[in-house]
């Protein structure tokens, strides 16, 4: 028994004697090569002794590095060549499209459009950030009434629509229904005066498989997608909308336009407004999808759509916005559906590019038997030169 707990008391001290010491390896050949012999030693740590690289610096350090993560990529370059060049200059012709139309409770339609707008600016670019100006080369009057903003932000990971649109001047009468009777033949091109569109939308999307597939490849031409890729895309954002027409001058000039035919005169009470005004919060889910069809050559689509909640003049938004009033004024009925699409055709050897692409959104009101549709974007023409290589 004494010589069993004597062999214990041997191994136990071994053993501490061994853990107490630093775990270091000294390799040497069996021929006993002074250089192999005279080598550092290499030194073996277990999982409870190496650091751990992640917890270098302090949390908000970390919390930062974290959410800058998230909004950016870096890139599975099997996919996607990332932007080679520091700088871009570009020229770009745009030609911009507009529909709107209102419709009442007896079957009245009218409908309103302005001329196309033809577009022409210059744009310089710094690594991912363009800018630039375009002018109206149909027209250099430039109008006070009009504000016509319509660009899109990208990054890796993010999207960012930014709207402003403030339009009276320019519109023509393009078609108008009047129940089973169609007056559109004498009242097509008449210009309108008295239709005046207000519209801010700030609207942001997340690109889930940002690392394989790049909307930027497609629609700002910082980057190349080297294979073919998609992403499913989710965001949020908010839109105000107001929308005023003065019926009293509408009525005087179609009967003008018309000489005074009862036939065309509007008598759908739901359509004779003054004002609408509306707000929405929009939840959007799409899908994006690059082609890379041949050697440079790119075609790229989104569609997205939005399920929009929307507050109308007088209901919460206009009060204090609280749970209570949220509630108390919820309606199924104030649910609508809007919708973005893009469209790209790209070529590009990362030095030279060359394209085009389409962008088009919905809106769209519906309330106290009055429905408001608007439809509008623009197609671009582009030309390009990256320069100043990246080291």
């Amino acid at each position: 028994m004494k010589k069993r707990l004597l062999a214990i008391y041997i191994i136990m001290c071994t053993t501490l004697g061994v853990c107490a010491q630093e775990d270091s390896v000294f390799v040497q050949s069996e021929d006993n090569d002074p250089e192999v012999a005279s080598a550092e030693p290499v030194k073996l740590y277990d999982s409870l002794t190496q650091p751990d690289p992640n917890r270098n610096g302090c949390w908000f350090s970390n919390a930062c590095k974290s959410v800058f993560g998230f909004f950016t990529a870096d890139p599975d370059t099997n996919y996607i060549e990332p932007q080679r060049y520091n700088f871009t200059v570009m020229a770009q012709t745009t030609l911009t499209d507009d529909y709107f139309s209102l419709q009442g409770d007896d079957g009245h339609i009218v409908s309103f459009a302005p001329s196309r707008k033809v577009k022409l600016g210059p744009f310089f670019g710094w690594r991912w950030l363009f800018f630039g100006y375009v002018f109206n080369v149909n027209t250099l009057q430039l109008s006070s009434n009009n504000i016509d903003i319509n660009t899109t932000l990208y990054t890796p990971a993010i999207g960012v629509d930014l709207i402003y649109r403030k339009l009276g001047d320019g519109y023509t009468l393009r078609s108008m229904q009047l129940g089973s009777f169609d007056a559109t033949d004498a009242v097509k091109g008449m210009k309108i005066n008295s239709l005046d569109i207000d519209i801010m939308s700030v609207n942001a999307y997340y690109v889930l498989n940002k690392r394989k597939y790049s909307h930027q490849a497609s629609f700002n031409q910082t980057n190349r997608q080297l294979v073919n890729a998609g992403s499913w895309i989710f965001g949020t954002g908010y839109n105000r909308c107001s929308v005023s027409m003065n019926w009293d001058a509408f009525k005087k000039q179609v009967k003008k336009q018309t000489n005074g035919d009862e036939r065309y005169f509007i008598n759908d009470s739901a359509l004779v407004f003054n004002k609408i005004s509306y707000r929405s919060i929009p939840l959007t889910a799409g899908y994006g999808y690059n082609w890379v069809f041949a050697k440079n050559w790119l075609f790229g689509a989104q569609m997205l759509g939005s399920l929009s909640y929307m507050w109308s003049q007088g209901d919460a938004y206009d009060r204090s916005l609280s749970i209570h009033d949220m509630i108390k004024d919820f309606k199924f009925g104030n649910f609508t559906f809007d919708g973005t699409v893009r469209l790209g055709l790209v070529w590009n050897n990362s030095k030279w590019f060359a394209g085009t692409s389409a962008i088009y959104h919905t809106y769209h009101y519906h309330q106290n038997k009055l429905r408001a549709d608007n439809i509008f974007g623009q197609f671009n023409v582009y030309v390009g030169y990256n320069f100043w290589r990246k080291k």
